[in-house]
């Protein structure tokens, strides 16, 4: 787990001070261990050192020795497995040259193949393996990777860089192309110091305000600034710059029993490390999932558990937490308490580290537990259930699309008895299920208007591809590929990396999602109750009360009830500035006015956009937009 940065050219230069100085920016990404290559003006690779390079390695030039480069590669280790020497990188094979960020977790088994077919490894890292099998089966190796990345590997011979980036977009990796320069890196913050100022994307602004839309595109806030989608890789070459899916959701034979299995083998495989694992844990299935299976199958027998939990009990998840008893772990669990009175002091910092605006404060309290780990702790690695929700229909809106499903196949029976399952276990009445209904309809079959009236022009939001006729199925996909589940992994990267701590994602394991996306909608939902073939499989594996939760949390906090109290002075300067200066010139400033105007006066319950629009009015003043 590290940070990667590049400049490539075949026209111009870089200057190895600037980019050095770009490069120091991600250094939280890996505090273990530094390392560069530049093509020097015989065209002839170098190795480079650092500030921060290990002992052993200090024999190479530091960077700033040199004065320019077409060609440059960084990278900033976060040390997991073979926290040896040997896991240096930029990595060398054959005229390959890599830089790589994330984990291969079945490098053991793709090793011993690749022994089979022939080749040698002098390291016990996953970085050369990730390297022998790019040499080996070229593009094709990433279907054969089970893990999360972002990576860049430039062919000596061939003159060209690929760039490639794991199937859900885990790992992050963005790029720019200016004045024919390549430039890309784990973080905004290296790219944007290429940039003589910053300029908003008024799309992507567009989009993030009115359909709390962000990282659904391979476009950013930030005015030319992109990112890899997820399961593609780039070749960028002299001739032209190609990008193409390796990945794509398919049916594929399933069970129970299969899906069992791949869950167990995805947390096994996600165990392997050289340095302490914990997990995060939230009281809800997911999360109790990962405990409970560690827990049962002995991977471990001693384990730290994070929690984030509130004073205010109607939020809070920690009755369940507390439910929870390991006779096979020395479990030690810890509570955080989010204290939004640092708010202040963090808000600013949060949104330089996040680089674009959030739609929430659970953001907030994601990055308090990691800063707590970080600080009270040994633990490196973090499990965490993000992904269970978009595969096993978590949502409340899942049931709804459920609904209509079961209506436009005119499945009348089963829709009345999931109907009034629904009804009794969610206390809801007919009226409430019926207008939510409706609203779900419309969002499908209608096109979406800006019922917001703040915006100057006209703007067309990006619509995601349909690509199942089954509208559950076609809804679980989008939530994995559009919105909002890589918005939701870009949030995790960022806090965890923040504090140089990995976060791994069992129920993201490429197997165990196309096993789940290839059940029925029945083995989904049923009776009322969602995850149902989840909870199968978890029957004595966690707690009862835990499993026969039909509420649904999530990653919570009162946002809410801050806004109007102890967040309220934060939110009517905010806007004060905002009725004096503007926001931007394609926003009417009037109208928004009037809305927050209206939301203080309670016309207006909508906090969600309060908060967007307070929290972009930050990201420009932090990232200083123009």
């Amino acid at each position: 787990m590290c940070g990667i940065t590049g400049f490539f050219s075949y026209q111009n230069i870089c200057k190895t001070k600037e980019y050095y100085k770009a490069h120091k920016k991600i250094a939280h990404r890996g505090p273990n261990d530094e390392g560069f290559i530049c093509k020097n003006s015989n065209n002839v690779l170098e190795f480079l050192s650092g500030d921060d390079t290990i002992a052993e390695l200090k024999k190479y030039p530091h960077i700033t020795s040199k004065d320019s480069s077409s060609l440059l590669l960084g990278h900033r280790r976060l040390s997991i497995i073979d926290l040896t020497s040997l896991g240096h990188q930029p990595f060398v094979f054959n005229d390959l040259y890599l830089v790589y960020n994330g984990e291969i977790f079945n490098y053991i088994e793709l090793r011993n193949e690749l022994i089979g077919l022939g080749y040698s490894f002098e390291t016990k890292s996953d970085t050369e393996v990730f390297l022998k099998a790019y040499h080996c089966w070229g593009v094709e190796c990433f279907n054969k990777f089970n893990g999360m990345w972002a990576a860049a590997i430039y062919d000596k011979n061939a003159d060209n860089i690929v760039l490639t980036r794991d199937r859900f977009g885990i790992k992050p990796l963005y790029y720019s192309i200016i004045n024919n320069n390549l430039i890309f890196g784990s973080e905004i913050k290296f790219i944007s110091s290429f940039f003589d100022k910053l300029e908003s994307n008024q799309q992507m602004v567009y989009e993030y305000l009115r359909f709390n839309h962000i990282d659904h595109t391979n476009q950013t806030l930030f005015k030319d600034i992109y990112q890899l989608e997820p399961s593609t890789f780039m070749i960028y070459s002299a001739e032209n710059i190609k990008v193409e899916h390796y990945f794509e959701i398919i049916d594929v034979n399933t069970s129970k029993d299969i899906i069992e299995k791949y869950l167990k083998e995805s947390i096994k495989l996600r165990m392997r490390s050289d340095v302490e694992v914990g997990s995060l844990l939230s009281g809800g299935i997911d999360s109790s999932a990962i405990l409970g299976i560690i827990n049962k199958e002995k991977y471990i027998n001693k384990f730290q558990t994070f929690s984030a939990v509130f004073y205010e009990e109607q939020f809070s998840e920690k009755k369940y937490i507390d439910e929870f008893n390991a006779e096979n772990l020395k479990l030690k669990k810890h509570f955080i308490y989010p204290d939004i009175t640092k708010f202040n002091s963090t808000i600013e910092r949060l949104i330089y580290i996040q680089e674009e605006p959030f739609r929430s404060l659970a953001v907030f309290s994601q990055y308090e537990i990691y800063k707590y780990i970080k600080k009270n702790t040994n633990v490196v690695v973090l499990l965490n259930g993000q992904g269970a929700d978009e595969i096993f229909a978590g949502y409340t809106n899942f049931y709804y699309v459920y609904f209509l499903e079961l209506l436009k196949t005119c499945n009348f029976k089963l829709f009345l008895d999931e109907f009034f399952y629904f009804k009794k276990n969610r206390s809801l009445s007919f009226i409430n299920i019926l207008m939510h209904l409706i609203k779900t309809f419309i969002s499908i079959f209608t096109p979406r208007k800006d019922k917001y009236k703040i915006f100057n022009g006209n703007f067309i939001p990006t619509k995601p591809f349909n690509k199942f006729r089954d509208l559950l199925k076609n809804n679980l996909y989008q939530n994995l590929t559009f919105s909002a589940l890589r918005e939701y992994l870009k949030y995790e990267d960022k806090n965890s990396m923040r504090f140089s701590l990995e976060s791994r994602l069992p129920f993201l394991d490429y197997r165990l999602v196309l096993s789940v996306y290839s059940l029925s909608n029945q083995d989904k939902i049923r009776n009322g109750v969602s995850k149902f073939i989840l909870r199968e499989i978890l029957k004595n594996k966690i707690p009862q009360e835990t499993l026969d939760r039909k509420d649904k949390m999530g990653f919570v906090s009162p946002q809410e009830i801050w806004q109007k109290t102890i967040l309220k002075s934060n939110l009517d300067l905010a806007f004060e500035d905002i009725k004096r200066d503007g926001l931007f010139s394609f926003i009417n400033t009037e109208q928004l006015i009037a809305r927050y105007n209206a939301y203080q006066d309670n016309r207006d319950q909508d906090w969600a956009f309060v908060w967007r629009v307070y929290c972009l009015y930050k990201w420009k003043k932090v990232w200083s937009i123009v």
